[in-house]
């Protein structure tokens, strides 16, 4: 391919080579495995089952002494499709997550897995003004849009429609994603991490290099605890505790969030049909329980339960579903809390660690618009990775992402639009700094 010719006489190079692919690791049989993952939750299993689709071998490393202990070990996650009225990068990004998601789980099932998992449908609500005009434009793109497989069925559903899909009086129609539904997430991460070779209760605390490539991976009493082709860090803000990420800390946030959940004799008369998505959600029965919330707190990083955050979820509820809400006290329910990790622009970081000093030396006047400086490739950690910044929406973004990491490791094409891989990209974050004059070497 011809390439573009420079104004001032030379060609010119890749427009934004700080987003370029890191290069494929090769096996080496001096590794015991060909790519470690740091994290059992549904980002590092998730990363498990791409890599082995590939044929390439993994060893995943839990600091617990079971998968799926953080924000995974929910007993309940949503498959609800995330859909923007603009179809924003984002929007394009969960879009395609929920369907990878979608399908993943719908092939476990048909191969007779033991996943835990439901497709009864999803009632979305507006919670004001503004998301029933969101809703409005949602219905009016989706109507536009190719009918394609696999695409997003949604169905508009009045109030009267809408309750008796629920089997809750609801104050206000809404959309009824029809092929969504839920998913446990510990029998999910088992399924997915079952190939693997499965470290429990170690905790990794440092990553060096080996000459020639690949990496060693330590405990934290210092001693070693193998040689890897590749490591993949999916261990939400543990990513910022590791040399090659610390800078990361200053782009990653804590949400803290607690759920709450009812018996099934709470209900009486009454019926939960499908998932319930307004400004929180509540879901079918499952064993015997059904879950809702949940709560989102920026300033705590503590995981105990608490009544007043019970109190909270009650609260919510009461604005969608207020017959159900009235049943219920916080001193009578179970929950969980755990953290999130999300990010400033609400979108993962999927990719190669970026070299964060080698990126300020090599990309020091991008503040200046020099569109036609000859800049070098992307200097990134050799072979290491992150997957981290999902917030709420792991279960429908981790497994994309894993499948996304997958191919950078294997040496293939992207999967998704250029303009999407750069917005997860993690050194999206250090060149927008530079950009603004923000950070200089």
């Amino acid at each position: 391919m011809t390439k573009p010719v420079d104004p001032q006489g030379g060609s010119k190079p890749a427009d934004k080579p700080w987003f370029d692919p890191a290069a494929p690791f090769i096996r080496q049989s001096s590794h015991n495995n060909d790519v470690a993952i740091i994290g059992g939750g549904i980002a590092g299993a998730s990363c498990c089952h791409a890599l082995n689709q590939l044929g390439i071998g993994t060893t995943l490393f839990e600091q617990h002494g079971t998968l799926a202990q953080g924000a995974s070990g929910n007993p309940i996650g949503m498959l609800e499709p995330y859909v923007t009225a603009d179809n924003s990068l984002s929007g394009q990004f969960y879009e395609a997550g929920y369907q990878h998601s979608s399908n993943l789980v719908r092939r476990l099932l048909a191969e007779g897995k033991d996943v835990e998992a439901a497709f009864c449908g999803v009632l979305s609500l507006p919670a004001n003004p503004r998301d029933a005009t969101r809703q409005q434009a949602i219905r009016e793109r989706l109507s536009l849009a190719p009918k394609v497989d696999g695409a997003t069925a949604v169905q508009p559903l009045d109030q009267k429609s809408a309750s008796d899909v629920l089997g809750l009086t609801v104050p206000t129609g809404g959309l009824f994603y029809q092929d969504a539904g839920w998913v446990n997430p510990p029998s999910l991460c088992k399924l997915l991490a079952e190939q693997a070779t499965i470290q429990q209760g170690i905790q990794i605390a440092r990553i060096t290099p080996l000459q020639g490539g690949g990496a060693r991976l330590h405990n934290q009493q210092g001693s070693p605890v193998g040689d890897f082709g590749a490591v993949i860090i999916a261990g939400a803000m543990e990513t910022a505790h590791f040399a090659q990420t610390t800078w990361m800390r200053d782009y990653m946030i804590a949400l803290r969030g607690q759920i709450s959940w009812f018996s099934n004799n709470v209900l009486g008369d009454l019926n939960v049909n499908c998932v319930l998505s307004h400004k929180g959600y509540l879901t079918p029965e499952r064993a015997g329980m059904h879950v809702f919330g949940a709560t989102f707190d920026r300033h705590a990083n503590n995981t105990d339960i608490t009544e007043n955050d019970h109190a909270a979820n009650i609260a919510q509820l009461a604005l969608a579903v207020p017959d159900l809400a009235a049943r219920l006290h916080p001193g009578a329910l179970g929950g969980r809390a755990g953290l999130r990790t999300t990010t400033p622009d609400h979108l993962p970081m999927i990719g190669p660690a970026p070299d964060y000093d080698a990126y300020l030396a090599a990309y020091p006047d991008l503040d200046k618009g020099r569109y036609y400086a000859r800049y070098c490739s992307a200097p990134y950690h050799k072979h290491v990775y992150v997957c981290t910044g999902f917030g709420a929406r792991g279960m429908i973004g981790a497994p994309l992402a894993a499948t996304i990491i997958a191919r950078q490791i294997n040496g293939d094409a992207p999967s998704l639009p250029p303009l999407v891989q750069e917005a997860l990209h993690p050194a999206r974050y250090i060149v927008r700094a530079i950009k603004r004059g923000l950070l200089a070497p």
